[in-house]
């Protein structure tokens, strides 16, 4: 009754009207009818008065009249309402029969399925949808009493159409039974439709926006809370959940000199100054760095009054063009200082800025060029069209341009000029001018000239000949090979590309080289001056071999200076080798001349001691009593005498077997299996002095030597150390070995007796030399090694110090060790 009240109060007709209409339509219909036209006209667009008379007639009858159901009433103007209505509206009963439908039901069934509907028609074999089981589904939802809506979308021959359906039990008034179910099915295809296009175009945009790295804001001006897009966010550093859209927020990433400035536009837009906001300024990353941001917005809503409610707008990260207009400021002060002249042209290639470089090489003022096209500069008759065609081409393809054209400076004298332009672009990819570089090169073209001189003149001469070019410019300090003729591409087997433009000492140079010899050739050519030397060369695939080079500087024609140099490179190789062989033979006859010396001395001294000790003791034997005490004490002495003897004889003897061993054929074994060998041999003299033996040779070191030389030496060294053991210690022998960058290292360390280097210097590895006198020895030991080690073409130094110990180190050429191994550090000190 409340809800009738609240109709009445806002109905528009004067009461009387309302209750006269309300007796009119009592007569026409009956309770039923009128339940069911009340909740089909709650669900459609039927008028508001129309509704409210409906609801109102509804209301009357049932507490007035009980009239009978008449075809007449039917006809009712509430029917009428229902049956115009554009939406579909329809009764079926608890068996799925029609009960009733509107003019739209009816059309649509028979649109769709070519049926033309009666009342008691199974609404499941006349319906639209391809599936009745989930349709019979729905109407039973309804008849448990079960008010829904969903929507629905049905195919056929004429399209696809979408619709929102609404379903209602029907409930007896009398019982309040379910009876049946009422329908109302709005076509919402256009909705649809509108939905999937505004979808669309929203994912259209947001990829736009994506690829644009535009950053989208959303602020509500009566809260000044903004809303923010990942790409915005990103932008600045942060996650999508991460910086909240306050203002606060927004202000303390501001840069705070930018502050006042953004805030300004801001509210000059709002206060309709401005068409939009649009602005440049700076704010915070996440990780501390200043970003760049163009700022462009605009109120999208107001309220009735004007007032601005919500502003729309986008973030573009333009630090990169900041950047770069830095960098164009910095670029125009060097140029404007810069010896070469700079021209700076629009997107056009229109000049707009000249320095002062260029007006002094071309004698024109930026007055006098301004507008004008570069290209149009180097379009003169002497010029080579192709070069120009090409600048003009890369112009408009915006393409970065490298040529060498003719100018005519303003007194029309010919100029050589190298080009260098480059297209300058914003971050958006729009050209925004050229810069070009322009150096006077005229001078060097006559150099280029003088170049083609020399070289048809050295073209065919017999040997190798590169001509090499004194830097012109002052910020070149790099001498160069301009012209090499095919001599030195066959003597070397590199090509021409290779070798022009290279800087002729390091052409020249390679791992054996001489650097002071290097350095006294660049010297001499620095220094504009003549020199010959022969240096270790290397070809292209890495082989060494030896030239003779001759550099001499070159006058040039036009004033004298000295611009080249010729250099003459002879291969001197077979020279060299022969000079090497014959220096090896000159080497190896002093050799044996001074070991000759030294055999000479021994024999003199060592031989004539014991052969005068024999002379004298046979001539003061007493052949009379042969067997006397006397005589007896003579032949003791004469017996020492000739084993001493015969001793220096098997000594000299094993001295002229190493000199003749030295040509025997070398042979390929393991170190470490050789050293482990020598130590054997020695096991019961480690046995009973308790010494400690330290091996650390790896096993991958193999040799390819006379194996006699190398078992003697470390034979030999072994002997002393256990000879000269410290009594109040026990022995402690090291061998150690690995390989160098150049050689084979050998070091036998133990911690005996040791010796006073100082005392001893010079004398150590002599023949005959010995400095313990407890101990029985010769002298010939280290005699011995140190001529082994020297036939194998290594060398051999002592370490030691008195009462702490002694260390051998032996080192033999890198090419006796056949297997590569990592170069090892191996410290070693004698303290």
């Amino acid at each position: 009754m409340e809800k009738i009240k609240v109709l009445l109060r806002g109905a528009y007709l004067p009461m009387k009207s309302l209750l006269a209409f309300v007796f009119i339509a009592l007569a026409l219909v009956s309770v039923n009818d009128f339940l069911v036209s009340a909740y089909i006209l709650t669900h459609t667009q039927a008028s508001l008065l129309l509704l409210t008379a409906a609801m109102i007639a509804i209301y009357g009858y049932v507490h007035i009249t009980k009239a009978s159901y008449t075809k007449h009433q039917r006809d009712s103007y509430a029917w009428n309402i229902m049956n115009n209505s554009p939406e579909m509206v329809w009764a079926v009963n608890t068996e799925y029969k029609l009960l009733f439908f509107n003019e739209a039901f009816r059309s649509s069934i028979k649109l769709f399925s070519g049926h033309d509907c009666r009342p008691g028609d199974d609404v499941l074999a006349i319906n639209m949808a391809e599936d009745n089981s989930k349709w019979k589904e729905l109407y039973n939802k309804a008849l448990r009493g079960i008010t829904f809506t969903f929507q629905d979308t049905i195919s056929a021959a004429i399209g696809i159409a979408s619709y929102e359906n609404s379903f209602q039990p029907l409930k007896s008034p009398r019982s309040g039974q379910i009876e049946g179910v009422t329908c109302v099915s709005r076509d919402i295809t256009w909705k649809v439709d509108q939905e999937k296009k505004l979808k669309e175009s929203n994912e259209k945009l947001e990829m736009v926006l994506e690829g644009a790295d535009l950053g989208i804001w959303d602020l509500n001006l009566q809260t000044w809370e903004a809303q923010y897009n990942e790409q915005l966010k990103e932008m600045l550093g942060y996650s999508a959940d991460e910086m909240d859209g306050s203002q606060a927020t927004w202000q303390s990433l501001v840069y705070p000199a930018d502050l006042e400035a953004a805030l300004g536009s801001i509210k000059s837009h709002i206060n309709g100054e401005t068409e939009m906001i649009d602005m440049e300024y700076r704010m915070r990353h996440k990780d501390g760095h200043w970003v760049w941001i163009h700022n462009r917005g605009k109120v999208m809503e107001r309220h009735a009054g004007g007032r601005p409610v919500r502003a729309l707008g986008t973030h573009l990260d333009i630090t990169h063009r900041k950047l770069a207009e830095a960098e164009l400021q910095k670029l125009s002060l060097v140029a404007s200082k810069t010896h070469n002249g700079v021209v700076i042209t629009d997107a056009n290639a229109r000049v707009i800025w000249v320095n002062d470089a260029y007006e002094k090489m071309t004698g024109f003022t930026l007055s006098e060029v301004a507008g004008t096209y570069p290209a149009d500069a180097a379009s003169q008759p002497d010029a080579d069209t192709e070069v120009v065609k090409r600048i003009k081409e890369k112009l408009a393809r915006r393409q970065i341009i490298q040529e060498e054209v003719i100018y005519h400076n303003k007194n029309g004298e010919k100029i050589w000029v190298a080009l260098e332009i480059t297209p300058i672009f914003d971050a958006m990819g729009n050209l925004e001018r050229f810069i070009s570089i322009e150096t006077d090169i005229t001078e060097r073209k006559k150099h280029d000239n003088q170049r083609v001189i020399l070289e048809a003149a050295v073209k065919n001469i017999a040997e190798a000949v590169l001509i090499i070019n004194k830097p012109c410019e002052k910020n070149d300090a790099m001498y160069r090979v301009v012209y090499s003729n095919d001599a030195f591409f066959k003597m070397t087997g590199f090509s021409p590309e290779e070798v022009e433009q290279r800087n002729p000492i390091s052409l020249l140079r390679g791992p054996k080289s001489d650097s002071e010899k290097l350095t006294k050739v660049f010297d001499a050519i620095t220094s504009e001056s003549y020199i010959q030397e022969d240096l270790v060369s290397y070809k292209k695939n890495g082989e060494s071999f030896w030239i003779n080079l001759a550099v001499s500087p070159v006058g040039d024609l036009s004033n004298n200076n000295q611009h080249y140099f010729v250099a003459i490179v002879k291969d001197i190789s077979e020279r060299k080798q022969a000079q090497n062989e014959a220096q090896g033979l000159t080497n190896e006859l002093i050799s044996r001349n001074k070991e000759l010396q030294e055999f000479t001395q021994i024999v003199s001294h060592n031989l004539r001691a014991p052969v005068v000790n024999i002379l004298g003791l046979t001539q003061i034997f007493d052949k009379s009593q042969a067997f006397n005490q006397y005589n007896l004490k003579i032949l003791k002495h004469l017996t020492e005498s000739a084993q001493q003897l015969d001793t220096i004889l098997i000594d000299l003897n094993d001295i002229l077997q190493v000199r003749e061993s030295s040509t025997q054929a070398k042979q390929k074994f393991i170190l470490k299996d050789l050293v482990q060998q020598v130590l054997s041999s020695f096991i019961l003299q480690i046995e009973e002095s308790g010494a400690k033996i330290s091996l650390q040779v790896d096993e991958s070191i193999q040799l390819e030597a006379i194996r006699g030389y190398v078992h003697s030496v470390v034979h030999n060294l072994t002997t002393n150390a256990l000879k000269y053991r410290n009594p109040r210690r026990p022995l402690e022998l090291g061998v150690t070995a690995y390989t160098t960058k150049n050689d084979l290292v050998l070091w036998v360390k133990d911690n005996g007796l040791g010796m006073d280097t100082k005392l001893i210097a010079g004398k150590l590895f002599k023949l005959y030399k010995r400095f313990h006198s407890h101990v029985e020895g010769k002298g010939m030991g280290l005699f011995l090694v140190k001529t082994q080690v020297e036939r194998m073409g290594g060398t051999i130094k002592v370490f030691s110090t008195l009462g702490k110990g002694t260390a051998f180190r032996v080192a033999i050429p890198r090419e006796n060790c056949l297997v590569e191994q990592e170069e090892m550090q191996y410290a070693l000190e004698v303290k």
